[in-house]
């Protein structure tokens, strides 16, 4: 005799059967994960130093600023300004502003951006590639939701949805996916905090 309230906490459970809005919600946060790793993609390039208007930043002063996000969120930043020449030696401008906390005095690697300026470094360049490597992962995620049909909220669903992966051609590929985004975030990751 079957006992219903247990047959729902089984890893044996059966899954629903596939649902449209599910498969669309998977080839939709494919997508959306697609479209973030070019962005980082190109963010990590540009902090390689892979972009024109290229300069050092000489660091003059340094102050905290406010941010105000409404009444939920609010904290303090840093902006260091000095003056920004550019390698081309075209371009000169004494009031440059970049985020973070320098020694004055201290010369910086930027890049310009309209009016921003962002630091060259290849701290900055192993973060964008964690984030690259991190929507690899969301890739495979919405890669098996929409080949299961089924958004999977607890652990057993999870567990139902990989065993059902596995029987699809896909399953490999995803499988290969997220080893792959999760090996490569977590290596990005150490070398953005050991490297300076």
């Amino acid at each position: 005799m079957a006992v219903p309230e247990l047959a729902a906490t089984s890893p044996f459970a059966a899954l629903p059967a596939p649902r449209t809005v599910p498969r669309l919600t998977g080839v939709g946060i494919v997508v959306l994960s697609l479209a973030c790793m070019g962005f980082m993609a190109r963010q990590a390039e540009k902090s390689a130093g892979l972009v024109a208007n290229k300069g050092t930043l000489v660091v003059k002063r340094c102050e905290e600023h406010g941010r105000s996000g409404g009444r939920y969120s609010s904290g303090m930043y840093d902006v260091c300004f000095g003056s920004f020449h550019a390698d081309s030696g075209r371009v000169v401008r004494d009031d440059a502003g970049l985020r973070g906390w320098y020694v004055a005095g201290e010369k910086v690697r930027v890049y310009r951006e309209g009016y921003r300026y962002q630091p060259v470094s290849w701290r900055f360049f192993w973060g964008q590639l964690a984030f690259f490597f991190a929507g690899l992962m969301m890739v495979a995620f919405g890669l098996m939701t929409a080949v299961v049909g089924h958004r999977a909220k607890t652990a057993g669903e999870i567990r139902a949805s990989w065993e059902a992966l596995r029987r699809k051609s896909a399953g490999p590929y995803v499988a290969w996916l997220l080893r792959t985004g999760g090996a490569g975030a977590a290596a990005c990751a150490v070398l953005s905090l050991v490297w300076f």
